[in-house]
């Protein structure tokens, strides 16, 4: 069985539904695994659980939106699966050490010091693949 396939295709549904509910069960089910098994295998191929690589991408997303944009940050944390701007602003401080606003203002796309950790998720498909 080719698990770095199966992983590399559940890696492009992610990428293409970031903005949208994605469920273990479903990637699962889309690569003919038991969740379980299917869990063990993504550890394997791409270093992290399922749950941390798609909160982490979502988080990578959402840090070049507020760098880009002047979209609200409610938007931003509703657009990218967060109930809530103050729930947002928590797992976004956890990752890049600075509130959403502050990240922003410092990372803005006319500062030219946006930090990019997707470097990281193009390892990881290259290897799936």
């Amino acid at each position: 069985m080719d698990y770095h396939k199966k992983v590399g295709d559940s890696l492009k549904y992610i990428e293409e539904n970031l903005n949208g509910k994605i469920d273990l069960d479903d990637l699962a089910k889309r690569a003919y695994l038991s969740k379980y098994h299917y869990h063990r295998i993504f550890h394997k191929v791409s270093g992290e659980s399922v749950t941390r690589y798609i909160t982490r991408r979502r988080m990578e997303k959402a840090a070049g939106e507020l760098a880009r944009t002047d979209r609200p940050i409610i938007d931003i944390a509703l657009e990218y699966q967060y109930a809530s701007q103050e729930s947002f602003s928590r797992a976004f401080l956890k990752i890049y050490g600075l509130t959403p606003g502050k990240y922003r203002k410092r990372y803005s796309i006319n500062s030219n010091h946006v930090i990019d950790l997707g470097c990281r998720s193009s390892k990881i498909m290259n290897m799936a693949a």
